[in-house]
């Protein structure tokens, strides 16, 4: 029993070691993401997709709203088979404006995946270039919510920016007010 304790006893004595001997870094992804000048260009191309794809919603949502306004003015005068051709042509319209709405989120999504996919990957291949270079065990992302509690350790979001040759961006000038005359 004494052999047992004595051996855990060394075996936690080294594994803390080890441990201890590791350095720990954080940084926030997505400031770092945001900062990269290839989100800017990613965001615009992604904001312009969007609102083509508005665009042809709008326009297909006009059509419906000119066909409903026809069909109510024109129901008096329109016989049962009439109306029902035109409810059903009406269902039909509003049904593909809304399978288009999903289909428009779902093209975004992936125009959004693939833009990002090259921006993420920099960013992750130079985190572990600076981790690598710096001697880091282990980075963790703030941005997550994942670190909860940390002793000591050093935010490597300059190391990365430096890597990266990122700049903050200039703050806005606030303009000064006026005095009155």
């Amino acid at each position: 029993m004494k052999k047992i304790s004595t051996i855990l006893m060394l075996v936690f004595a080294f594994t803390a070691s080890t441990f201890a001997q590791n350095k720990f870094g954080y940084l926030s992804s997505s400031e770092l993401i945001h900062l990269m000048p290839e989100s800017l260009v990613a965001d615009t191309a992604i904001q312009k997709y969007a609102n083509e794809l508005d665009g042809l919603i709008q326009q297909m949502y006009v059509e419906y709203q000119k066909k409903t306004t026809a069909a109510q003015a024109n129901s008096k005068t329109m016989s049962d088979a009439e109306l029902e051709v035109t409810g059903r042509e009406l269902a039909d319209l509003e049904k593909r404006i809304n399978d288009f709405q999903q289909t428009a989120q779902d093209k975004i999504d992936a125009k959004q995946q693939k833009l990002y996919e090259p921006i993420l990957k920099k960013a992750n291949d130079a985190i572990g270039a600076v981790a690598k270079a710096n001697g880091y065990a282990y980075i963790f992302d703030s941005s997550a919510g994942s670190l909860l509690f940390a002793e000591e350790s050093d935010n490597v979001l300059p190391l990365v920016k430096k890597y990266l040759n990122l700049k903050d961006p200039a703050p806005a000038k606030a303009e000064t007010p006026k005095a009155p005359k």
